[in-house]
């Protein structure tokens, strides 16, 4: 302990507190995990501890995972080093503009997680946690941006997990997971596919307070529009719609896996590091019609022309049903994506 000096807090949770420290043998600033010393969550920094030392195996230049640097104790409490990067996705993407990232930013991210995940499944283990608050931004103001996946501690060998179990966060959980369906490495990706529709949108695509809401979403925006309601995009638009339409299948046994995601023809094409498509537009009308009434009730209308049309920008969560603000907030998605109908049984 001696050799790590506290600067600052960098965040906290339940597990306990993330500080920023300098390494005073080396003069490096680095990120400590300081875990609580209660039981649970002793076991499960060891559990952590594992799945870090599996990773060890792996490219660490080329494998867009944090590296780690050690571990020791204090007071009883299990602490983790690892090397400080700059702010996690989730904050960067809040310091964009509120509509979604550009195409030009969007792939070298969207690359760099599959390549993440690719080299995870590869040795067989689940993150069980993607989400932009687990994928850290090295330097924001690096262009193309350069991220890190992060907090393995819900991380498990595909051989340990066990139908039935739920964990990880449930606005990016997988519906086999929810449905006690086995899961496997499709868990991932499913999450990976939601990450990436929110850097697509700026907010995330399935919100919800439990499980159940979130499979309410999901059902929600299975419908299928009209065939001739389309819409006109350049070719990589509509490859990275089809690209999330593939991470997205319902299917865990259908779904594409982190590989075939990095060899997707969304990214044979490039732009330019400075291109200002914004990815946002490939969800068509996305942006026009959530910023007036008027408009949203005439997708509305054309889309489900049953259902009463509902202005979500005036009404909170708790004011109406989570299918109306889906109707309302995400039609424009359904129209873009064009999911098959599914049945749940809920």
């Amino acid at each position: 302990l001696e050799r790590v000096r506290k600067l600052d807090i960098l965040g906290e949770g339940g597990f306990g507190v993330v500080a920023k420290c300098r390494n005073t043998e080396t003069n490096k600033a680095v990120a400590v995990k300081v875990n609580k010393n209660e039981k649970d969550v002793l076991e499960q920094a060891v559990d952590e501890i594992a799945i870090l030392k599996r990773l060890r195996c792996l490219e660490p230049d080329t494998c867009n995972i944090v590296q780690w640097d050690g571990i020791f104790l204090h007071k009883e409490s299990i602490c983790i080093t690892f090397e400080l990067l700059d702010q996690s996705l989730h904050h960067y993407l809040q310091e964009q503009n509120t509509w979604g990232l550009t195409m030009g930013e969007l792939k070298p991210i969207l690359q760099q997680l599959a390549t993440a995940l690719a080299h995870l499944h590869s040795i067989e283990i689940v993150h069980a946690d993607i989400k932009p608050l687990n994928v850290m931004v090295v330097d924001r103001h690096q262009q193309p941006v350069k991220i890190k996946l992060i907090d393995f501690g819900l991380a498990r060998p595909v051989a340990d997990i066990k139908q039935g179990q739920l964990f990880g966060t449930h606005w990016y959980r997988a519906p086999e997971m929810s449905l006690g369906i086995p899961f496997r490495e499709p868990l991932d990706v499913w999450a990976l596919g939601l990450v990436m529709a929110e850097l697509v949108l700026g907010c995330a695509l399935y919100p919800g307070k439990t499980d159940y809401d979130v499979l309410k979403f999901i059902v929600e925006t299975q419908g299928q529009p009209p065939d001739d309601y389309g819409f006109y995009a350049s070719e990589d638009r509509k490859m990275l719609v089809n690209l999330i339409k593939s991470m997205l299948n319902l299917d865990a046994s259908k779904r594409i896996t982190a590989q075939e995601v990095l060899e997707h023809p969304f990214f044979a094409s490039s732009l330019p590091e400075n291109s200002s498509e914004n990815a946002g537009e490939a969800l068509a009308y996305t942006k026009d019609y959530v910023r007036n009434s008027t408009a949203s009730q005439s997708l509305s209308q054309i889309l489900l022309p049953s259902t009463p049309v509902v202005d979500y920008n005036v009404m909170t969560m708790d004011s109406i049903s989570h299918s109306h603000i889906v109707r309302s907030k995400y039609s424009s998605l359904s129209v873009t994506l064009s999911f098959p109908k599914t049945l749940f049984l809920l």
